[in-house]
Protein backbone atom coordinates (compact mmCIF):
# COMPACT_ATOMS: atom_id res chain seq x y z
CA UNK A 1 0.00 0.00 0.00
CA UNK A 2 1.05 3.62 -0.31
CA UNK A 3 0.64 6.78 1.70
CA UNK A 4 -2.66 8.47 0.95
CA UNK A 5 -2.87 12.27 0.92
CA UNK A 6 -6.43 13.49 1.26
CA UNK A 7 -7.29 16.25 -1.15
CA UNK A 8 -10.10 18.48 -2.26
CA UNK A 9 -11.30 18.82 -5.85
CA UNK A 10 -12.53 22.36 -6.34
CA UNK A 11 -15.24 23.33 -8.77
CA UNK A 12 -12.56 24.65 -11.17
CA UNK A 13 -10.82 21.27 -11.24
CA UNK A 14 -7.82 22.22 -9.12
CA UNK A 15 -6.76 20.20 -6.11
CA UNK A 16 -6.09 21.70 -2.70
CA UNK A 17 -4.36 20.04 0.21
CA UNK A 18 -6.30 18.57 3.11
CA UNK A 19 -5.20 16.60 6.21
CA UNK A 20 -3.07 13.54 5.34
CA UNK A 21 -3.98 11.36 8.32
CA UNK A 22 -7.34 9.85 9.26
CA UNK A 23 -9.52 11.59 11.82
CA UNK A 24 -9.94 9.65 15.02
CA UNK A 25 -13.53 8.49 15.40
CA UNK A 26 -13.70 7.52 19.04
CA UNK A 27 -16.40 4.98 19.80
CA UNK A 28 -17.41 4.57 16.15
CA UNK A 29 -16.74 0.99 14.97
CA UNK A 30 -15.55 0.33 11.44
CA UNK A 31 -18.18 -1.20 9.17
CA UNK A 32 -17.94 -5.00 9.31
CA UNK A 33 -17.24 -5.27 5.58
CA UNK A 34 -14.39 -2.76 5.81
CA UNK A 35 -12.88 -4.59 8.79
CA UNK A 36 -13.10 -7.86 6.87
CA UNK A 37 -11.41 -6.43 3.81
CA UNK A 38 -8.61 -4.87 5.87
CA UNK A 39 -7.81 -8.08 7.73
CA UNK A 40 -8.22 -10.34 4.71
CA UNK A 41 -6.07 -8.12 2.50
CA UNK A 42 -3.17 -10.30 3.70
CA UNK A 43 -2.97 -13.22 1.22
CA UNK A 44 -2.20 -15.86 3.88
CA UNK A 45 -5.18 -14.85 6.00
CA UNK A 46 -7.36 -14.90 2.90
CA UNK A 47 -6.20 -18.46 2.14
CA UNK A 48 -6.94 -19.55 5.71
CA UNK A 49 -10.41 -17.97 5.55
CA UNK A 50 -11.10 -19.79 2.29
CA UNK A 51 -10.12 -23.11 3.86
CA UNK A 52 -12.33 -22.41 6.88
CA UNK A 53 -15.17 -21.45 4.55
CA UNK A 54 -15.11 -24.97 3.13
CA UNK A 55 -15.28 -26.59 6.58
CA UNK A 56 -18.67 -25.92 8.26
CA UNK A 57 -17.49 -27.67 11.45
CA UNK A 58 -14.29 -25.66 11.56
CA UNK A 59 -10.64 -26.73 11.55
CA UNK A 60 -7.95 -27.15 14.17
CA UNK A 61 -4.58 -25.44 13.75
CA UNK A 62 -3.07 -28.78 12.74
CA UNK A 63 -5.75 -29.28 10.09
CA UNK A 64 -5.20 -25.79 8.70
CA UNK A 65 -1.45 -26.51 8.52
CA UNK A 66 -2.21 -29.68 6.54
CA UNK A 67 -4.60 -27.87 4.19
CA UNK A 68 -2.32 -24.88 3.53
CA UNK A 69 0.90 -26.87 3.33
CA UNK A 70 3.52 -24.13 3.07
CA UNK A 71 2.94 -22.04 6.22
CA UNK A 72 4.52 -22.68 9.61
CA UNK A 73 2.34 -23.77 12.52
CA UNK A 74 3.14 -20.60 14.51
CA UNK A 75 2.39 -18.32 11.55
CA UNK A 76 -1.01 -19.95 11.04
CA UNK A 77 -1.83 -19.67 14.74
CA UNK A 78 -0.96 -15.94 14.62
CA UNK A 79 -3.15 -15.38 11.55
CA UNK A 80 -6.03 -17.20 13.24
CA UNK A 81 -5.61 -14.99 16.30
CA UNK A 82 -5.88 -11.85 14.11
CA UNK A 83 -8.96 -13.24 12.35
CA UNK A 84 -10.56 -14.01 15.71
CA UNK A 85 -9.76 -10.53 17.08
CA UNK A 86 -11.47 -9.02 14.04
CA UNK A 87 -14.59 -11.07 14.76
CA UNK A 88 -14.28 -13.07 11.55
CA UNK A 89 -13.45 -16.39 13.19
CA UNK A 90 -15.00 -18.04 16.25
CA UNK A 91 -12.98 -20.36 18.48
CA UNK A 92 -14.71 -23.49 19.76
CA UNK A 93 -13.14 -25.59 22.50
CA UNK A 94 -13.97 -29.30 22.52
CA UNK A 95 -13.27 -31.51 25.54
CA UNK A 96 -10.03 -33.50 25.18
CA UNK A 97 -10.18 -37.17 24.27
CA UNK A 98 -8.43 -38.62 27.28
CA UNK A 99 -5.66 -36.59 28.87
CA UNK A 100 -4.47 -33.32 27.47
CA UNK A 101 -5.73 -29.85 26.72
CA UNK A 102 -9.12 -29.08 25.06
CA UNK A 103 -9.05 -29.04 21.28
CA UNK A 104 -9.60 -25.65 19.65
CA UNK A 105 -11.53 -25.51 16.41
CA UNK A 106 -11.69 -22.33 14.35
CA UNK A 107 -14.94 -21.60 12.50
CA UNK A 108 -15.51 -18.85 9.94
CA UNK A 109 -18.36 -16.71 11.29
CA UNK A 110 -19.67 -15.62 7.88
CA UNK A 111 -18.54 -17.45 4.72
CA UNK A 112 -19.32 -14.35 2.67
CA UNK A 113 -16.33 -12.45 4.08
CA UNK A 114 -13.90 -14.52 2.03
CA UNK A 115 -15.91 -13.61 -1.08
CA UNK A 116 -15.72 -9.92 -0.15
CA UNK A 117 -11.97 -10.16 0.24
CA UNK A 118 -11.60 -11.98 -3.09
CA UNK A 119 -13.59 -9.27 -4.87
CA UNK A 120 -11.47 -6.55 -3.26
CA UNK A 121 -8.29 -8.35 -4.29
CA UNK A 122 -9.55 -8.42 -7.87
CA UNK A 123 -10.38 -4.68 -7.75
CA UNK A 124 -6.86 -3.97 -6.45
CA UNK A 125 -5.39 -6.00 -9.30
CA UNK A 126 -7.51 -4.16 -11.87
CA UNK A 127 -6.45 -0.79 -10.44
CA UNK A 128 -2.78 -1.83 -10.70
CA UNK A 129 -3.35 -2.91 -14.31
CA UNK A 130 -4.95 0.46 -15.17
CA UNK A 131 -2.08 2.39 -13.58
CA UNK A 132 0.49 0.26 -15.41
CA UNK A 133 -1.41 0.95 -18.63
CA UNK A 134 -1.00 4.70 -18.08
CA UNK A 135 -4.55 5.58 -17.09
CA UNK A 136 -4.40 8.87 -15.18
CA UNK A 137 -6.96 10.83 -13.14
CA UNK A 138 -8.24 12.78 -16.14
CA UNK A 139 -8.93 9.64 -18.17
CA UNK A 140 -10.55 7.88 -15.23
CA UNK A 141 -12.77 10.87 -14.54
CA UNK A 142 -13.76 11.20 -18.22
CA UNK A 143 -14.58 7.48 -18.39
CA UNK A 144 -16.75 7.76 -15.28
CA UNK A 145 -18.62 10.74 -16.70
CA UNK A 146 -19.27 8.95 -20.01
CA UNK A 147 -20.66 5.85 -18.28
CA UNK A 148 -22.44 7.47 -15.34
CA UNK A 149 -25.89 6.35 -16.49
CA UNK A 150 -24.90 2.71 -15.88
CA UNK A 151 -24.23 3.36 -12.19
CA UNK A 152 -25.96 6.56 -11.04
CA UNK A 153 -29.71 6.63 -11.62
CA UNK A 154 -30.11 10.41 -11.86
CA UNK A 155 -29.40 13.81 -10.32
CA UNK A 156 -32.50 14.28 -8.20
CA UNK A 157 -31.95 14.36 -4.44
CA UNK A 158 -33.35 10.88 -3.79
CA UNK A 159 -31.64 9.41 -6.86
CA UNK A 160 -28.19 10.64 -5.87
CA UNK A 161 -28.53 9.46 -2.28
CA UNK A 162 -29.94 6.10 -3.39
CA UNK A 163 -27.22 5.51 -5.99
CA UNK A 164 -24.43 6.25 -3.52
CA UNK A 165 -26.07 4.02 -0.92
CA UNK A 166 -26.31 1.12 -3.39
CA UNK A 167 -22.60 1.52 -4.19
CA UNK A 168 -21.83 1.13 -0.49
CA UNK A 169 -20.75 4.69 0.38
CA UNK A 170 -23.26 5.07 3.25
CA UNK A 171 -24.26 8.67 2.33
CA UNK A 172 -25.23 10.92 5.23
CA UNK A 173 -26.93 14.20 4.31
CA UNK A 174 -25.43 17.20 6.12
CA UNK A 175 -27.27 19.96 4.25
CA UNK A 176 -28.65 22.76 6.39
CA UNK A 177 -32.35 23.48 6.03
CA UNK A 178 -31.58 26.89 4.53
CA UNK A 179 -29.17 25.46 1.93
CA UNK A 180 -31.50 22.59 1.04
CA UNK A 181 -34.33 25.00 0.36
CA UNK A 182 -32.08 26.85 -2.10
CA UNK A 183 -31.18 23.72 -4.07
CA UNK A 184 -28.07 22.49 -2.25
CA UNK A 185 -27.39 18.85 -1.41
CA UNK A 186 -24.37 18.13 0.77
CA UNK A 187 -23.46 14.53 1.55
CA UNK A 188 -20.83 12.98 3.80
CA UNK A 189 -19.88 9.48 2.66
CA UNK A 190 -19.36 7.48 5.84
CA UNK A 191 -17.89 4.37 4.23
CA UNK A 192 -15.45 3.75 1.38
CA UNK A 193 -16.29 0.40 -0.24
CA UNK A 194 -13.04 0.51 -2.26
CA UNK A 195 -10.64 1.47 0.55
CA UNK A 196 -7.96 -1.13 -0.15
CA UNK A 197 -8.04 -0.40 -3.89
CA UNK A 198 -7.63 3.33 -3.23
CA UNK A 199 -4.61 2.61 -1.03
CA UNK A 200 -2.76 0.65 -3.71
CA UNK A 201 -0.08 2.64 -5.58
CA UNK A 202 -1.93 4.98 -7.94
CA UNK A 203 -5.26 3.88 -6.51
CA UNK A 204 -6.65 7.40 -6.20
CA UNK A 205 -7.80 6.99 -9.81
CA UNK A 206 -10.75 5.23 -8.13
CA UNK A 207 -11.65 8.58 -6.55
CA UNK A 208 -11.31 10.26 -9.95
CA UNK A 209 -13.62 7.65 -11.47
CA UNK A 210 -16.12 8.28 -8.67
CA UNK A 211 -15.99 12.02 -9.34
CA UNK A 212 -16.60 11.36 -13.03
CA UNK A 213 -19.70 9.32 -12.24
CA UNK A 214 -21.10 12.23 -10.25
CA UNK A 215 -20.13 14.68 -13.01
CA UNK A 216 -22.03 12.55 -15.50
CA UNK A 217 -25.14 12.48 -13.33
CA UNK A 218 -25.00 16.25 -12.93
CA UNK A 219 -24.52 16.80 -16.67
CA UNK A 220 -27.51 14.59 -17.53
CA UNK A 221 -29.85 16.36 -15.10
CA UNK A 222 -32.88 18.12 -16.60
CA UNK A 223 -32.08 21.31 -14.70
CA UNK A 224 -28.52 22.71 -14.33
CA UNK A 225 -26.73 20.88 -11.50
CA UNK A 226 -23.14 21.60 -10.51
CA UNK A 227 -20.69 20.01 -8.07
CA UNK A 228 -19.09 22.78 -6.04
CA UNK A 229 -17.13 20.61 -3.63
CA UNK A 230 -15.62 17.13 -3.75
CA UNK A 231 -13.38 16.52 -0.75
CA UNK A 232 -11.58 13.21 -0.64
CA UNK A 233 -10.42 11.91 2.73
CA UNK A 234 -8.42 8.89 3.84
CA UNK A 235 -10.53 5.86 2.85
CA UNK A 236 -10.14 4.02 6.17
CA UNK A 237 -11.46 7.10 7.93
CA UNK A 238 -14.07 7.87 5.26
CA UNK A 239 -16.09 11.06 5.55
CA UNK A 240 -15.56 12.30 1.98
CA UNK A 241 -17.81 15.27 1.21
CA UNK A 242 -19.65 16.09 -2.01
CA UNK A 243 -21.77 19.22 -2.46
CA UNK A 244 -24.26 19.70 -5.30
CA UNK A 245 -26.05 22.90 -6.24
CA UNK A 246 -29.08 23.27 -8.46
CA UNK A 247 -30.91 20.28 -6.94
CA UNK A 248 -34.69 20.53 -6.70
CA UNK A 249 -35.59 21.06 -3.00
CA UNK A 250 -37.28 18.18 -1.22
CA UNK A 251 -40.98 18.85 -0.46
CA UNK A 252 -40.32 19.27 3.26
CA UNK A 253 -37.66 21.87 2.60
CA UNK A 254 -39.90 23.66 0.11
CA UNK A 255 -42.67 23.93 2.72
CA UNK A 256 -40.62 24.79 5.78
CA UNK A 257 -37.53 26.54 4.44
CA UNK A 258 -37.10 30.30 4.84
Amino acid sequence: MTDFAAHKHRADGRVTAAPTTPRERVGVPQPAALAAVSVLAHPSRRRIAEELGGAPDGLTVAEVVTQIGDLHHNAIRNHLRILAQAGLVAVERNPPRGRGRPTERFVLVDPEVSHIAAQQALVQLLVTMLVDAGVDHDRARAFGEAHASLIVSGAEREQLIGSLARLGFAPHETTSVKDAASGVLELRLDHCPFAEAVLTPGGTIVCALHRGLLDGAATAAQSPVTITEFEVRHPHDAGCVVRFEGIAPAPTYARHGP
